[in-house]
């Protein structure tokens, strides 16, 4: 019995010090510990661009960041994102009640990538997905007003629709996996404009 407890003993007065240099460890830790963001700072509307005129979406040649962003700007809008963005929403006004409108968004990691040599080469589009967009009849910023209905088709990213239908403002989120996206209006209801409005949250 006696022998039984002075190994026990022996175990304790070898163990505790490593125990107790565990405990510091982990609390060393804790306390060094830096706090991570896991959402981008939320911001206000931002009118990121305005198309007056319909273009068809770039041929299969013609989708690297050089020829896309040489697009007329009455034809599409560029939203370069904050480094810090996680998620984004869209919403849009048009000239008037039932407009349609149809918005492809391609995006960009950036406006260049690297070879294999590190050498920097145009970065080439991936299609985000496509927006058909109606207007409704809450008044907007510019007497026109507000797209209140969006189809989403999914590409690259997933979109969400919200308060669609409504005649209320209808917002696109979708969580930001490119740097730059850049829209394309293939369709455009005659004789209207859209405004686009962003904000990362």
């Amino acid at each position: 019995m006696k022998r039984d407890t002075l190994l026990v003993v022996a175990l304790v007065a070898v163990l505790s010090p490593v125990l107790m240099l565990c405990m510091a460890s982990s609390h060393d830790d804790y306390t060094s510990m830096v706090p991570v963001a896991l959402a981008s700072p939320p911001s206000p509307w931002i009118e990121i661009g305005t198309i007056t005129s319909q273009q068809d979406y770039p041929g299969v040649a013609d989708r690297d960041y050089t020829t896309v962003a040489a697009l007329a700007p009455a034809k599409t809008f560029v939203w370069t994102l904050p480094g810090a963005t996680r998620k984004v929403q869209l919403s849009f006004q048009t000239t008037a009640d039932a407009d349609s409108t149809t918005v492809v968004l391609m995006g960009f990691a950036a406006a260049k990538s690297r070879d294999t040599s590190d050498n920097e080469i145009d970065d080439d589009a991936v299609y985000l997905g496509q927006l058909v967009l109606t207007g409704g009849q809450q008044v907007g910023k510019h007497s026109n007003v507000y797209v209140d209905t969006a189809v989403a088709t999914d590409g690259v990213c997933n979109f969400g629709v919200f308060d669609s239908g409504n005649n209320r403002r209808c917002v696109i989120e979708f969580t930001a996996k490119y740097k730059i996206i850049i829209a394309v209006a293939t369709t455009l209801q005659a004789k209207s404009t859209l405004y686009a409005e962003g904000r990362i949250y």
